[in-house]
C-alpha cells in the first residue's frame, strides 16, 4: 500500500511539475518578435531593434527597381 501511495504522489508531483514548466513559456509578450537564442531563452528584446536593418537596407534598392520597372 506504501508502495502504491508513493507511486501514484510520483506520478501527480511531475505532472504538477510538467504543467508549472509549460506553463510560463506561453506568457510572451507578443509585441517583441520572438527570437530564440536557445530553447526557451527568447533573445528578441536584445535583438528586437536588429530585425529591421536588412529592410532599412534594402529599401533604396527597391525604389530603384521600382522606378525601371514601372
Amino acid at each position: 500500500m506504501r508502495t502504491t501511495l508513493a507511486r501514484v504522489a510520483t506520478i501527480v508531483a511531475t505532472a504538477a511539475a510538467s504543467l508549472a514548466a509549460a506553463s510560463g513559456v506561453a506568457a510572451a509578450e507578443p509585441q517583441d518578435p520572438a527570437t530564440w537564442l536557445l530553447p526557451g531563452v527568447d533573445a528578441g528584446a536584445l535583438l528586437g531593434p536588429t530585425v529591421g536593418l536588412p529592410t532599412d537596407a534594402l529599401a533604396p534598392l527597391y525604389g530603384v527597381l521600382t522606378l525601371l520597372a514601372g
